[in-house]
């Protein structure tokens, strides 16, 4: 007798058929190839909902109640398919009703409202997923696309806000469990001569950046990473470019990547480096993920464990200590950061770290204006050395609490580092802040380019936004739909995060963005994310993947048919 388990993947594979735009045909097909593992994707909080697509199911109380208890845990979310950090993406942001979508409230998971007498719908999620295991997976799901047209998507931990890891009706490829790691202590890349080796690290695509830092700890080197534990290091945020608060020394992801395995639309498995695929290799380099090909893992360069020194610095909370606490950190961004610091400023508090600087006696003296201001407010100033990254991480960033679970929207902006130079273009990144403070908007501050690393880095040797190098900051502006909002209510909100990212842009200048961090409505995209790379990764797209098969918002090929199908339609026209 089947189980009931067995039985609700049966009444979920047949409801996915049922609401889905995909050919039943094709769907039958490939899950009989793949032995049964396409699998409908379940909305992560189906299990307190009493009806999902229509159809009436069971609530199960013993699973919504964890999944209440874990609604905001990145961790958590992190192992389903369904899931994904911020709830943007996984929404028809456009229906009318607002009610293709699947949610609790964030700010209190156990409020019923959010799903007596609704139903449960799909939104933006994919209706199916294959958990990718092999390369032959990732092959038999690109020979079914091009024979039977069935749209796919790409993710690993759903990190992205611009929301281009999963896509309505389409069968999502999940690469969560490629979890493989090695160390090569003289890796050569694939094809290429044995004169030059790197000290590096192999990881799956599924790898996320804490388990890569604790791998890479217990080899006794570092990696190079985000600061999420979860966010996974081979998808977006090395394909995207990759920034790190060791990246002002070491470098972005996409700088220090040397090798990727990657299934590739076409029907190839290829390894792309500077010595073969290479045109593919300079596009995964920057050039944004979920759109050449299925990354099966990649390959970076490591360093030795290195000491390092840690500020973390701190304001009292009153309007007028931050304002003069952030005009400080203008004044002073350009001599921290040639000193190798590189870190987060949130509001009126500061992490810095930097590995060029490791003893205390010096640590304190290059942050010694930044110490006596916060003295001299009341404030607190702990500078200290932590015997490695991991420690570091360990001590600052596992300790603390990220949550997710919210329909965020942000669009962070590169900030010149020529606005630093000079007292009357530093007085004008002052004043933005100081609005931003007065209107109650006081964000995190990445202060995390490779200011002193890009020095080093040749022109269009990846197909990262050139404005990284040339940048000190990121400025983010941000807006959060909840949970109950209407249709007019979510357009007021991205017409609100338009117009701060149009007085933001006249700071910046360009607009130049990191995609995973920016503005998805960001009209001029291709020229504010690719920086004018866009028509040579097109090329690569083309070649690589000709009929398109990888489509997602914002990504290199997407087109202005693809977005009036979207579940972002009605933003388009927003400016």
């Amino acid at each position: 007798m089947p189980s009931v388990s067995c039985l609700l993947q049966i009444g979920l594979f047949a409801n996915a058929l049922a609401a889905s735009r995909q050919p039943s045909d094709a769907i039958h097909s490939l899950n009989t190839t793949l032995g049964g593992r396409v699998r409908p994707i379940e909305p992560f909080s189906l299990p307190c909902y009493s009806k999902f697509n229509g159809r009436a199911v069971k609530r199960n109380e013993a699973l919504c109640a964890e999944r209440q208890a874990h609604y905001t845990d990145p961790a958590y979310r992190r192992e389903m398919p369904g899931a994904y950090m911020s709830d943007t993406s996984s929404i028809d942001a456009s229906d009318a009703a607002s009610t293709d979508q699947c949610l609790l409230d964030p700010h209190d998971p156990t409020n019923p409202d959010a799903w007596e007498g609704r139903d449960c719908r799909l939104g933006n999620l994919p209706s199916y997923y294959i958990q990718v295991e092999s390369a032959a997976d990732a092959l038999e799901a690109f020979r079914h696309a091009r024979m039977y047209g069935v749209r796919l998507s790409i993710k690993t931990s759903g990190h992205s806000y611009v929301g281009d890891a999963g896509m309505k009706d389409s069968v999502l490829l999940w690469t969560r469990k490629l979890q493989h790691m090695k160390r090569h202590r003289r890796f050569v890349p694939s094809a290429c001569p044995d004169t030059e080796t790197f000290d590096a690290i192999t990881t799956g695509a599924g790898v996320s950046c804490g388990e890569a830092y604790r791998y890479a700890d217990e080899e006794n080197v570092t990696i190079i990473c985000g600061y999420s534990p979860t966010v996974g290091i081979s998808g977006g945020w090395t394909q995207g470019g990759g920034h790190s608060v060791l990246s002002n020394v070491y470098g972005l992801g996409a700088d220090r990547v040397v090798q990727f395995t990657v299934v590739t639309p076409d029907g190839r498995v290829r390894v792309a480096n500077k010595c073969q695929n290479s045109d593919l290799f300079w596009a995964l380099r920057g050039g944004g993920g979920g759109t050449y090909g299925l990354v099966m893992d990649s390959t970076h360069i490591v360093e030795p464990s290195i000491r390092l020194s840690v500020a973390s610095i701190s304001v009292p909370g009153r309007q007028d200590v931050v304002g003069a606490f952030l005009d400080l950190m203008v004044d002073t961004a350009i001599e921290l950061a040639r000193d190798g610091w590189g870190g987060h400023i949130y509001g009126n508090k500061i992490v810095y770290v930097n590995p060029l600087i490791t003893t205390l006696d010096s640590a304190k003296k290059s942050m010694g204006r930044v110490t006596e201001l916060a003295n001299a407010y009341g404030g607190s100033s702990d500078i200290s050395i932590s015997p490695n990254w991991y420690h570091f991480f360990e001590a600052h960033v596992l300790s603390s609490s990220y949550p997710v679970g919210n329909l965020n929207l942000v669009g962070c902006q590169l900030v010149p580092a020529s606005l630093f130079e000079n007292r009357g273009d530093r007085q004008k990144v002052k004043s933005h802040l100081r609005r931003m403070l007065a209107e109650g908007r006081m964000g995190y501050i990445p202060a995390d380019s490779p200011y002193l690393a890009g020095q080093s880095v040749e022109a269009n040797e990846t197909s990262v936004h050139p404005a990284w190098y040339s940048s000190l900051w990121q400025l983010c502006v941000a807006g959060r739909w909840e949970w109950n909002s209407t249709l007019d209510e979510r357009v007021d909100v991205a017409q609100k995060l338009q117009r701060d990212s149009m007085r933001l842009r006249r700071l910046t200048g360009s607009g130049a963005a990191y995609k995973n961090e920016a503005n998805p409505f960001t009209v001029d995209w291709k020229t504010a994310w690719y920086g004018g790379k866009y028509e040579a990764l097109l090329i690569a797209k083309k070649k690589y993947d000709p009929q398109r098969l990888l489509r997602c918002w914002g990504c290199v090929g997407w087109q202005e048919q693809d977005a009036e199908e979207s579940t972002y339609t009605a933003f388009n026209q927003i400016y």
